[in-house]
């Protein structure tokens, strides 16, 4: 076997560790249980690895939380993009594609919002990620509203930005309203607040 067919394997081998330790957590999640509430030896055990080994890949089960919490971020602002930046009108399709991500992520947003209101880091990562939406939802306030005054502006898009993120979150984690119908009022509110026949 040739050096670089050593290293892919190798790195191939490391890929397959680290999501195993990934999946494990998440399996453990989806039991139930809260995020705090999970050790590091069950989910070791899960993975059917060695302690020693959870630690060759992450420092700690904030790093771990961290990981997942991120691939979480990627997949929100992959679906968010195109409507953000106006490529798309399209915001009850846009919404229920961010829907389906906070469904297919459930236990792991679960976990990640649980551990935003005691680990600084993770609170980091998840308000950056809102955050981050601001900028271009305050654009797409502006161009539908031009003559609204910048603190509006910016109430505006934080209103709609953390209410969507709640409303979406918390219909992943306990639906009780049927989803056509929040998909519905939700692009109703985003269509007023944004589009020049909003007030």
């Amino acid at each position: 076997m040739s050096v670089l067919s050593r290293r892919a394997a190798t790195a191939d081998a490391r890929r397959a560790t680290e999501q195993a330790l990934l999946d494990a957590t998440v399996a453990l999640l989806d039991e139930g249980d809260a995020y705090a509430a999970i050790s590091i030896e069950q989910i070791v055990r899960r993975a059917g690895v060695s302690r020693p080994t959870f630690y060759a890949y992450f420092r700690d089960k904030r790093a771990l939380v961290l990981q997942l919490g991120d691939e979480v971020r990627r997949e929100l602002v992959a679906v968010a993009e195109p409507w953000l930046r106006g490529d798309d009108d399209d915001a009850a399709g846009t919404l229920e594609a961010l829907l389906d991500v906070y469904l297919r992520y459930a236990s792991t947003v679960r976990a990640v919002t649980e551990a935003t209101t005691y680990d600084q880091d993770v609170a980091a990562l998840w308000r950056g990620l809102h955050d981050g939406f601001l900028p271009a939802v305050e654009a797409r306030i502006r161009a539908g509203h031009p003559d609204l005054a910048d603190e509006r502006v910016a109430a505006r898009a934080y209103a709609l930005v953390w209410m969507t993120e709640r409303a979406l979150s918390d219909n992943a984690a306990r639906p009780t309203v049927d989803r056509d119908a929040l998909i519905a009022e939700l692009a109703r509110i985003w269509d007023d607040a944004t589009s020049p026949t909003g007030a």
